[in-house]
């Protein structure tokens, strides 16, 4: 189990995509890259923006790995949403094609596109939410400590001990 959104996740997220038929199929015609960028929420215990890069290529992700924010850019297309958000739509709690039409996500690239194959975009939710995760905010303090040691950017959120 990865916590989320670290390397080691978006690697498992990577294996999880390449071994899933269902994501194959729905996204035979998808060629492009990505980039999740994940908002800081300090209160959630991620104090610095994070982005995971994945190139996506005919039901296949041929890379999968953090980048820098500033780099988010250089992907075909980028969506952008606070922690808390995109924890929901990793626990399918939250479409993120209906979080993106209300606002809650930022979608940057050829909308077209992405309309052509929503269903390769939803199956990539499937598969998201197949990765086991452990999320900051519901991790014991101590482990937040040890990652924070490591140099990751989490902390303990206010008023937890």
């Amino acid at each position: 189990m990865a916590y989320w959104p670290s390397e080691e996740w978006m690697s498992l997220f990577k294996d999880a995509i390449n071994a899933s038929p269902e994501y194959k199929a729905a996204a035979a015609n998808w060629e492009g890259t990505m980039a999740y960028v994940f908002q800081a929420e300090p209160d959630k215990g991620l104090l610095e923006d994070v982005c995971g890069f994945f190139d996506l290529w005919h039901g296949e992700c041929r890379d999968a790995r953090q980048i820098p924010v500033e780099d988010a850019a250089t992907a075909a297309f980028v969506i952008t949403a606070p922690y808390s958000i995109w924890k929901q739509v990793m626990k399918r709690q939250l479409d993120p094609i209906k979080a993106i039409m209300q606002g809650k996500m930022r979608m940057k690239g050829d909308l077209p596109t992405v309309v052509r194959n929503t269903k390769a975009a939803q199956v990539l939710n499937e598969v998201a939410g197949t990765v086991p995760s452990e999320y900051l905010d519901e991790l014991p303090s101590e482990v937040i400590e040890e990652l924070a040691a490591q140099g990751l950017p989490v902390r303990v959120p206010p008023g937890r001990s």
